[in-house]
């Protein structure tokens, strides 16, 4: 893991997103929450990849879709961390740190 990347981009962003095509129980994820927390970088961290369950059968796009592992499901999920402040019409945290 590139570690001064990831250091000047959670300092220099509102959010920090991961994706990933496996289980986000021990995932990559977990790795730059870590590495974050070890430096003192508060900076939130939005996640997507498969539970950590048993997965049915099906085709890749249909299981992606249901367990929310599309780039739609992305979007959604990283707004979900904004509020739209309505006196500006600008996007910014719940903290109030814009």
């Amino acid at each position: 893991m590139d570690t001064g990347t990831l250091e000047f981009f959670a300092r220099s962003v509102d959010v920090v997103r991961t994706i990933e095509d496996h289980v986000l129980h021990i995932d990559f994820c977990c790795a730059v929450m870590e590495h974050l927390h070890s430096q003192m970088i508060n900076t939130p961290v939005v996640r997507i990849g498969w539970p950590d369950q048993f997965i049915e059968h099906g085709t890749v796009p249909i299981l992606r879709k249901k367990h929310g592992i599309t780039a739609d499901a992305l979007v959604e999920k990283s707004c979900r961390s904004f509020e739209k402040n309505p006196s500006s019409g600008h996007l910014w945290r719940s903290s109030g740190r814009h």
